[in-house]
């Protein structure tokens, strides 16, 4: 027979092709799946392109059979006999061996023969198809397609089925409208499915009918639990899962490894009804001797047995907690009696870990007394909401049993730490040793765990980094040895904060990458926000601002660590406000008043002083605080003018910082040494190389500009490095640029996008000007961007058509008047912003922040830095980006003086932007850029046709269309032939045209 009509519609599938054809490297290709899987349409495309015939082995006789068989070789092999020599009643062999004699005579090239319905051949007919697998020619390939198992033995056979079958993503999207990703999940490729929609059902009944009873019960056992193992197909009592599985699979009907029932197959067994409470129970018992006690606990609470819900909330809430699946805890806790105390903990520790502390205190109050059990969950939860205090009381009312408990250790453990922040140094010491007592009672590598835990607290407390190191990785281990991976997460999170807030920020976060991989393979997510947390603050110990404030999120208790990051790159304003927050949550760490002491001092240093004082207090508790809180109390005696203080915390932060392997607080104590030492630039120039040793390339670029200055040397360098990492370099504040930069008030005229005056921040009021001619002559001056303008050149331009003496009294006046405009409060006795003399005025742009020279000196900058290929260049012309903020004194149309700087900025802008466009690979991004210089020339065709471009690489092809009709019509008002008339095609372009 003739091979089948293919669709219409047909999408090329190169990854079935490119099975099909390893396959068919075998002499006998199997193609089994389940019906609407395509076999059919699939390898008659695929049979198309190569030299095959085609059979349909409908349920014939032999002889039938036969005949067919040799006028589909006839098809390619035309000097093949009309007929068999023989008669078929010699049997398959016979006629088989024939068809193999004709086959060595006359098949001069490789023909491969598809039978299409193989697996319904039986009998004489079956042995006829075997034979020929077995024995026919080198050259003489089969591929058999069949629904189900052959009714006859191929033989070695290469095996295509419905995972190769499956249409991708792709593929998908290739065929229908909508989302593929949608359909792929609801269908799993299944061609029918994703064709034919409506049919699905019925094809989907149809497969499922086709299997054998003891298949169509593991395939409903398998769609009620979703996804199953291996070997909790074993457990629930079914054998020869591993062959039953294969062929399911093979046939469409699952997918796995990790197994599950299609979808429109497990929807159709949805519809019939599918709950069977023995099989939950059974995978319920499976699940928490495997570990997944999530998946039991949905297990149970799906049957409603709500006793046995119960007992294992009971006896797994901590795993499951731990594990990120708090929210199906408490719904199962929503639908149950509570008639045991004990399920008020349960209840309480996951709401505690869901955020909703108030909530979760409400139920350890209804938990009943105060056990060991009880006090260890409570007091971590007052403990976590800054209340340590509060921790301290719930221990003290805690009543021990007489049987030491790993809960009782782990109590004592956390005692520890909530003793030692409290300054209860003799307290936490003797209940550390109190906790190795008790670990030693109750036994276990759990038990030692926290024992060790408690004296790795004490020495990183005191900043003992050899003692902390070794405690710390003993209770890792036996947490390890103990197999308990929620705690092994712990602990280690635990020391990863240490050494981010002191010791190594570095290894820190190679710590915490490791920690979160551990977690996730382990199916537990509750210790990863500490995770964030930890690497937010070894990334800001290193410089890397930017991964600081994405990891440290909303979180309130990163408050501090948001601030330090905006500390550092030089914005106050940011940091004082997440610090302002901070300081009121209570129990707030020293490192809160410290850093908000250093952030302060530039406006007042009365009020930065009592912070510092108060940090340093409060950090004879704290000791691992003791070195920023020096450092601020430092800087800030810097800023006050006491260089006595200043000088004595530096000594003591960069004994204490040197001791303890700081080495981001020794380059900081170095750096302040240098403000109060007249070895200044040496101890600089070694600041520079520690915060280099620390992987901080900020610190250290920081340092040298600093040394710069100092000397007299070049900073450009490094002030375009810090201003690449976002780093403003001109704020003052108690650091090292800090101490180095006048305090002055400033005056700010802004020219670009409306002409405005501002002193300190505030807008000059209009009665302040008196006459319009005092505005424009500030405008005239702009213009000029600190330039001495001549006096008669003033007065040209303000009266042009007045010739009399009285000018030069008027422009007298009018200089008057802007000098009261200009003068603020503040500003040294010898400076003047307006400067003038007998014969020219001038702005001094030293005491005036004049928008329209930054923008042009930024700018330039940039564009330098493009040209010669600076890694600083894309930032730079980002930030010169943002100074732009319109035209330049657009109120002024036909001024010349205007129009000369106004054209001189529009080009300037327009070239930032082009530099933007080609060197971002965003194609949204580049929109916006594109878009923008439109605006400033709409009649910019190379704009036009990459913007056009951008869009359509970006997927907004319907806006590409408007903006490229946008194009034509501009290139047609100004009588320009485009430079690309067809950027859609032909095709395209004559749509346009009718439109």
């Amino acid at each position: 027979m003739l091979q089948p009509a293919l669709p219409a519609r047909l999408v090329d599938r190169p990854a079935l092709t490119a099975a099909l054809d390893a396959a068919a490297a075998h002499k006998v290709v199997v193609v089994s799946a389940g019906p609407g899987w395509g076999k059919t349409t699939s390898v008659a495309a695929w049979a198309a392109t190569r030299r095959a015939a085609w059979l349909d082995a409908a349920d014939v006789s032999l002889e039938r059979l036969s005949r067919g068989l040799l006028r589909a070789l006839r098809q390619r092999l035309p000097r093949l006999p009309a007929e068999l020599i023989t008669t078929t009643a010699q049997g398959a062999e016979t006629v088989a061996a024939l068809i193999c004699g004709l086959l060595d005579v006359h098949l001069d090239e490789p023909l491969v023969l598809v039978v299409d319905d193989a697996g319904v051949v039986r009998g004489e007919s079956a042995r006829l198809l075997e034979a020929l697998c077995r024995t026919s020619p080198d050259r003489f390939g089969l591929v058999l397609l069949t629904r189900g198992a052959l009714a006859f033995d191929p033989g070695p056979a290469a095996e295509v089925g419905a995972r190769e079958l499956a249409f991708s993503e792709q593929e998908i999207a290739a065929l229908v409208d909508g989302d593929a990703t949608e359909v792929l999940a609801r269908t799993g490729g299944w061609p029918a499915a994703v064709c034919h929609g409506e049919l699905t059902g019925e094809m989907a009944a149809s497969a499922l009918a086709a299997e054998p009873e003891r298949n169509q019960g593991l395939v409903r056992a398998i769609a009620l639990l979703g996804r199953v193992s291996t070997a909790l197909c074993v457990a629930l009592g079914f054998s020869d899962v591993r062959e039953t599985l294969a062929g399911l699979a093979q046939r469409g009907l699952v997918t796995g490894p990790d197994w599950r029932v299609l979808e429109p197959v497990a929807d159709l067994l949805r519809q019939e009804g599918l709950e069977d409470e023995e099989i939950r129970l059974k995978a319920a018992v499976f699940c928490e001797r495997t570990g997944a006690h999530a998946d039991a606990l949905a297990h149970l609470v799906a049957v409603r047995r709500w006793d046995l819900v119960a007992r294992l909330l009971l006896r797994r809430d901590e795993q499951i907690v731990a594990g990120g699946d708090a929210d199906a805890v408490l719904a199962a806790l929503e639908q149950l009696e509570i008639d045991d105390s004990r399920l008020y903990l349960v209840w309480g520790f996951a709401l505690q870990h869901k955020g909703d502390w108030l909530g979760a205190l409400h139920c350890y109050e209804q938990a009943g007394e105060h056990t060991v059990r009880l006090s260890w969950r409570r007091g971590q939860l007052h403990a976590l909401a800054g209340q340590t205090g509060q921790a301290v009381e719930v221990f003290e009312r805690t009543v021990f049993d007489d049987l030491a408990s790993l809960d009782e250790v782990r109590l004592l453990s956390l005692a520890v730490r909530w003793f030692r922040e409290t300054g209860r140094i003799e307290r936490a010491e003797e209940l550390a040793e109190r906790c190795a007592e008790s670990a030693k009672r109750c036994g276990g590598h759990a038990a030692f765990a926290w024992s060790s835990r408690a004296f790795g607290v004490l020495a990183g407390f005191g900043g003992d980094r050899v003692a902390f190191e070794m405690h710390y990785g003993r209770a890792a281990d036996r947490a390890r040895r103990a197999g308990c991976r929620m705690l092994e997460l712990t602990i280690r999170c635990e020391r990863a904060r240490f050494l981010a807030d002191e010791f190594g920020p570095e290894q820190a976060l190679a710590e915490v990458d490791e920690l979160l991989v551990l977690g996730r393979q382990a199916g537990l997510t509750g210790h990863e926000q500490d995770c964030r947390g930890v690497r937010a603050v070894a990334a800001v110990r290193l410089g890397r601002f930017d991964d600081a404030l994405r990891d440290a999120g909303t979180c309130p208790w990163n408050l501090v660590v948001r601030a330090e990051a905006h500390r550092r790159r030089g914005e106050p304003g940011q940091a004082q406000a997440f610090l302002d927050e901070a300081l009121v949550l209570p129990g707030a760490d020293p490192l809160v008043r410290a850093t908000l002491a250093r952030v302060v001092a530039g406006e007042d240093v009365s009020a930065a002083r009592a912070l510092a004082e108060e940090a340093v207090a409060t950090s004879q508790v704290l000791q691992v605080r003791e070195v920023p809180a020096l450092l601020a109390r430092g800087w800030v005696a810097v800023l006050a003018g006491d260089r006595e203080t200043a000088r004595a915390d530096a000594a003591t932060a960069r004994s204490l910082a040197g001791r303890r392997g700081d080495r981001a607080g020794l380059a900081d104590a170095l750096q302040l040494a240098a403000a109060t030492s007249a070895d200044g630039p040496a101890l600089l120039a070694e600041a520079a190389m520690v915060w280099r040793a620390a992987g901080d390339p900020v610190g250290a670029a920081t340092a040298e500009l600093a040394l710069a200055r100092s000397t007299g040397a070049e900073t450009t360098s490094f002030e375009n490095e810090l201003r690449a990492h976002g780093v403003r370099t001109d704020v003052l504040m108690a650091d090292v640029l800090g101490v180095g930069t006048r305090r002055r008030a400033r005056i700010a005229v802004r020219t670009l996008g409306g002409f405005q005056v501002l002193r300190d921040g505030v807008p000059v009021p209009a009665a302040s000007w008196q006459s319009k001619k005092a505005r424009d002559l500030l405008k005239i001056l702009a213009a000029n961007r600190g330039r001495a303008v001549p006096r008669p050149q003033l007065v040209e331009l303000l009266w042009p058509d007045d010739r009399s003496d009285r000018t030069a009294n008027r422009l007298s006046v009018l200089l008057s008047t802007l000098r009261a405009v200009l003068s603020v409060p503040g500003l040294p006795a010898d400076a003047e912003p307006l400067v003038a003399d007998r014969d020219t005025v001038s702005l001094d742009l030293s005491f005036v922040d004049l928008d329209v020279a930054g923008f042009l000196d930024a700018a330039s900058t940039a564009l330098v830095a493009d040209r010669r290929g600076d890694p600083a260049a894309a930032s730079l012309l980002t930030d010169a980006d943002e100074l732009y903020l319109g035209e330049f004194l657009a109120e002024e149309p036909y001024e010349q003086w205007a129009v000369q700087v106004r054209e001189e900025v529009c080009a300037r802008y327009t070239a930032v932007l082009r530099a933007l466009v080609r060197l971002v690979r965003d194609p949204d991004l580049q929109v916006g850029y594109l878009i923008r210089m439109l605006e400033l020339d709409r009649y910019d065709e190379s704009a036009h046709v990459r913007l056009v471009r951008a869009l359509r690489a970006a997927g907004r092809h319907g806006e590409a269309r408007r903006r490229y009709q946008v194009y034509l019509e501009q290139m047609r008002d100004i009588g320009v032939r485009p430079a690309e008339p067809d950027l859609f095609g032909a095709k395209g372009s004559e749509v346009l045209r009718a439109g």
